[in-house]
């Protein structure tokens, strides 16, 4: 697949139903910020979190994607900040396993392509 990268703005088009979108959206979809998925929402539901994941990807900022993940919680309404000892170590856990997930898969989709 090819992806193209305008440099005059920064623009980055990927397909919502290319491979490389689905196959993130599952990873993003597992990682489900606020349960939303898990609780019966559409697949699509973190699509923006997804492009915006993809995008960073793309432009090779993989420490701005575990900033993202963890800052992508006050889209739903939830300042990480005011999260509770526990429930911070609870999210900064699922923050780290999905971010290297997340790496380690676009590694490998890297080499096949």
């Amino acid at each position: 697949m090819k992806i193209e990268n305008n440099s005059q703005n920064n623009a980055i088009h990927v397909a919502k139903d290319s491979k490389m979108f689905l196959e993130l959206r599952k990873i993003v979809n597992r990682f489900d910020p606020v349960h939303l998925v898990e609780h019966g929402a559409p697949d699509d539901e973190h699509d923006r979190l997804t492009t915006e994941i993809l995008d960073l990807l793309l432009q090779g900022s993989m420490i701005e994607i575990r900033n993202l993940l963890i800052h992508c919680l006050i889209w739903y309404g939830y300042d990480p900040h005011d999260f509770k000892e526990e429930d911070r170590e609870r999210l900064n856990r699922n923050v780290e396993r999905t971010w290297k997930e997340i790496i380690d898969w676009y590694e490998t989709s890297q080499k096949i392509n």
